[in-house]
């Protein structure tokens, strides 16, 4: 009897050569860093009500609940 695995995500791409696995690859990192870029904020909230026991990545800029005319740029250093 053969145990079946559970279905997980895939993308089926037809054979690369490698100059064109490598533009792929740099434009799929162009568009997460894109949609980083735009949607950042809302992105961080979802991972921290999801995964509240997770510490923020070691980059993350807390500034608290702060309002932008309360930060002077030293208190983030």
């Amino acid at each position: 009897m053969t145990v079946r695995r559970p279905p997980h995500a895939q993308i089926h791409l037809p054979s690369l050569t490698g100059e064109q696995a490598y533009l792929l690859v740099g434009l799929l990192e162009r568009a997460v860093a894109a949609v980083w870029r735009a949607h950042g904020d809302d992105i961080a909230d979802f991972l921290g009500r999801a995964f509240p026991d997770d510490p923020p990545p070691g980059d993350a800029v807390d500034v608290g609940d702060r309002s932008p005319d309360q930060l002077d740029g030293d208190d983030l250093f």
